[in-house]
């Protein structure tokens, strides 16, 4: 484990803090490692999403060449809504 020291925070940041600290129950300490947590978990699935994104685009641009005369599906729903 790794010590981290954070100085100068503003007055509203650690009144939030100590808030969400209260209302969840656990120590500023713990509320903040929470917080980087989920940051970091949330970084996480961004890199992870960024991996499939190309994935995703490749199997799109097979299935135009395999099926190229197939209606472009918002005109379909639009079609519906608008038959309403």
């Amino acid at each position: 484990m790794h010590d981290l020291t954070v100085r100068n925070i503003p007055k509203d940041v650690y009144a939030v803090l100590r808030r969400d600290a209260k209302r969840n129950r656990r120590s500023l300490n713990a509320e903040i490692l929470a917080v980087l947590s989920d940051k970091a978990e949330m970084a996480r699935r961004r890199a992870e999403a960024a991996k499939v994104i190309p994935e995703l685009r490749k199997m799109r641009e097979e299935m135009a060449r395999k099926y190229p005369n197939q209606p472009d599906s918002a005109e379909l729903i639009r079609e519906d809504r608008d038959s309403r």
